[in-house]
């Protein structure tokens, strides 16, 4: 039976952050509100140093917020326990990050079967699992190939498999075509763009890339820790 997953709402509201540099205290975010509604494909935009990574990383409840709410799905992780958030990502969540992050000593297969360990798939399920999320992503012929035996490109459709193989309600990327040229950029994003259709997850996207806004449903603005423009496109998806 083939479930549809509906894409998790995350609601932001009166975000601040403020890192602590040994004695001094870095504001970062300065009480940042938006919404980005179920299946969203969004684009978080700003110059380097705005905020956009610690956005992601609070939102994805890798670092706790100095104050304000986050709620994915109608749950408010900023209120999370360390445990509670772990649960919460595993089963929710799936990360894409500019330098992949996957684990050298393993084939593409098993870099992708190692998101489901920690869920409830049986180990049969769990390499048919990541078999088809591999197809899916364009690498049925490279499933056993480690990562130093791919090209950029591949690794990143890799780490897109990894992210999307558990089915989350919320996929979190962070410049996932930062490290590639730019044609190979484009093929990531229309990746991102086809599985945000098909598997209905939420997209949060932060990008330096003025394309990857073009095709995005909503393109959220930082500038110095705080939403200065957003806006909308109302695609048919």
């Amino acid at each position: 039976m083939e479930e549809k997953i509906v894409g998790g709402k995350i609601e932001v509201q009166d975000l601040k952050h403020t890192f602590r540099l040994g004695k001094l205290d870095v504001p970062v975010l300065h009480g940042v509100d938006f919404t980005i509604r179920p299946g969203d494909f969004t684009a978080l935009c700003g110059a380097s140093g705005s905020g956009k990574s610690t956005l992601l990383n609070l939102i994805g409840g890798l670092t706790k917020p100095t104050e304000g709410l986050i709620r994915i799905d109608g749950q408010e992780i900023s209120a999370m326990n360390e445990n509670e958030l772990c649960l919460f990502r595993r089963e929710n969540i799936g990360f894409v990050f500019q330098s992949y992050n996957l684990m050298p000593y393993l084939t593409a297969l098993e870099n992708v079967e190692l998101s489901l360990i920690f869920g409830e798939v049986k180990e049969e399920g769990r390499r048919e699992m990541a078999m088809e999320m591999l197809e899916k992503v364009g690498l049925a012929d490279r499933m056993d190939h480690k990562p130093n035996e791919l090209s950029g490109g591949q690794q990143q459709r890799v780490s897109v498999a990894r992210a999307l193989v558990t089915k989350p309600k919320v996929v979190l990327a962070d410049e996932p075509t930062g490290n590639l040229d730019s044609q190979t950029g484009e093929e990531i994003l229309a990746l991102l763009s086809e599985l945000n259709r098909e598997q209905k997850s939420s997209f949060l996207i932060v990008t330096h890339d003025p394309r990857i806004a073009e095709v995005c449903d909503h393109t959220i603005f930082l500038e110095d820790g705080l939403v200065v423009n957003q806006w909308r496109e109302h695609h048919a998806h």
